[in-house]
């Protein structure tokens, strides 16, 4: 298709335009300077894909020629050749948590060995983030958690039945235990790893049970041993049953069976069985 001569000249006038604005448009790169912060610029590799502008210089400390941004340029001292600077020293405790020795930098963290502040262990961490930490992990729905359960699991349920007889309402043997005030000291409740840790320390093997050496106080490091069930049985509060105890029991029979089992100091099932003729038969 041809076009006349005037339309061929307003055509023309129009790209010539078009160009002369998009070169206006177009950002004036200023050329870098011979020196930069003490870095010899040898060339100008111009903006990068990324539109980040690097240049090519010789380190001011080893005088090894390198890339680097022409922003970060400004920013360092060197091209890595230089050894990192010393980290700051740490404080003995941080947040309560004690730290016994500063490993310094590996991987971009800090590394330190520390005492956690609730159960006392000591764990590898990094100290920048103690001041969030409550503790090592060790804890588990408000309670110390145990480390124990998968080497002593019959220990663990020892520690939840004495809790249990002793705070537990609703507990079959609390009459004879947590009514008469029978308690636990305040460093096994807070810790049943201390619990684990004493008994393995005062010869605890899995034929042994726990027994106070005074049946009238709590369980604690100085009243508590490992006992066999025949020496458990010589130091005990409850009452051995004879016949004439049965009849006895039975002649209240309109009285609560807790009441009965902790007047008569057994249990409430040996009360049960007796007010049914299960045991202890005329």
């Amino acid at each position: 298709m041809e076009f006349s001569l005037g339309i061929q000249l307003s055509l023309r006038y129009n790209i010539i335009s078009l160009l002369n604005k998009r070169e206006l448009s177009m950002p004036v790169i200023k050329p870098l300077p011979d020196e930069m912060n003490g870095f010899i610029v040898l060339e100008d590799l111009r903006i990068a894909l990324n539109k980040i502008r690097y240049a090519r210089v010789i380190c001011k400390q080893c005088n090894i020629e390198f890339e680097t941004s022409v922003y970060h340029i400004h920013t360092i001292d060197s091209c890595g050749c230089l050894p990192a600077r010393p980290s700051k020293k740490l404080p003995d405790e941080i947040n309560g948590f004690k730290i016994l020795k500063d490993y310094g930098y590996s991987n971009g963290s800090r590394r330190a060995l520390i005492i956690c502040k609730v159960c006392q262990k000591e764990y590898e961490a990094d100290p920048n983030k103690l001041k969030y930490r409550k503790h090592c992990g060790c804890m588990r729905k408000g309670v110390i958690a145990s480390r124990y359960n998968k080497t002593y699991p019959r220990l663990g349920q020892t520690y939840k039945h004495m809790m249990s007889r002793c705070y537990k309402k609703t507990d079959q043997d609390f009459y004879n235990y947590g009514a008469r005030g029978i308690t636990i000291c305040d460093e096994w409740i807070r810790d049943r790893n201390k619990f684990i840790e004493w008994a393995i320390n005062t010869g605890y093997t899995d034929d042994l049970t726990i027994d106070r050496i005074d049946f009238n106080k709590g369980y604690s490091p100085e009243n508590c041993r490992w006992a066999t069930p025949v020496e458990q049985s010589q130091n005990t509060s409850r009452n051995v049953m004879t016949m004439d105890l049965a009849n006895q029991i039975r002649n209240e029979s309109n009285a609560n069976a807790k009441e009965l089992a902790r007047r008569y100091k057994v249990s409430e099932g040996t009360i049960w069985n007796i007010l049914h003729n299960r045991s202890w038969k005329n």
